[in-house]
């Protein structure tokens, strides 16, 4: 059994969020409480987000790179990064480290081929709804990404930075969030991608009217199968 590294605290509340999950998974699915040895290394969120707003990409890329280097020393086989934003600087971080990382772009996609999707939509931060990451991995099977406009991407954004970055969960949030599922499934959009690893404070199956992507759960179980090999 390999030993899970987690680099976190990119927010805390997605980190907690991503180890109950991880370890909630396997216990439904093998029935006792023996899952994998897991190292986290929380980085300073302030810091890695100063950074990506200033655009200083390379000591950004270095300073995520040194976390996952603290996770190797702690003796992790591979590793993940528990949130969607930093895979923008996948490559470069890739570059950096001598373990190996599962890409959440990636996992996303796999799930989205198995299930037959043709058209989805993400939601995220607006820089992760900006990036093409998602669209290039999902373009490799002929799935189509959709965004919200603008104004809404804004909405997105700002919900994530003013309350679940901080563990606030506002009623009125999540029927903003709901409306727009609404929207992006009369454009078509088959499914929704949870691109941000805090969203599903808000958004979860009972709710939404359309099928989730989970992002945070999907590279769990992605983590738990490399795991176990």
């Amino acid at each position: 059994m390999k030993r899970i590294g987690i680099l976190g605290g990119l927010s805390a509340e997605s980190t907690a969020l991503f180890y109950n999950t991880l370890t909630r998974l396997y216990i439904e699915q093998n029935g006792d409480t023996a899952y994998p040895e897991i190292v986290i290394f929380s980085v300073q969120f302030s810091h890695f987000l100063s950074l990506m707003k200033n655009e200083n990409k390379e000591a950004c890329a270095h300073y995520l790179a040194s976390g996952i280097q603290a996770l190797e020393k702690a003796g992790a086989d591979f590793a993940v990064i528990s949130a969607n934003t930093p895979h923008l600087l996948f490559d470069q971080i890739a570059q950096k480290v001598s373990i190996p990382l599962l890409h959440i772009a990636e996992t996303v996609t796999e799930v989205a081929k198995s299930e037959g999707y043709t058209k989805v939509a993400l939601l995220g931060t607006m820089a992760t709804m900006n990036a093409d990451f998602y669209p290039i991995s999902l373009s490799r099977y002929d799935i189509a990404c959709i965004t919200p406009n603008e104004e809404q991407k804004e909405i997105v954004n700002g919900i994530l930075e003013r309350e679940l970055y901080k563990g606030i969960v506002n009623e009125k949030s999540r029927t903003l969030y709901l409306d727009l599922i609404q929207q992006l499934k009369k454009q078509g959009a088959e499914a929704i991608i949870l691109g941000c690893t805090e969203i599903p404070m808000l958004i979860h199956p009972g709710n939404s009217p359309l099928p989730l992507l989970d992002s945070a759960a999907i590279l769990a179980q992605a983590a738990l199968d490399r795991a176990l090999q």
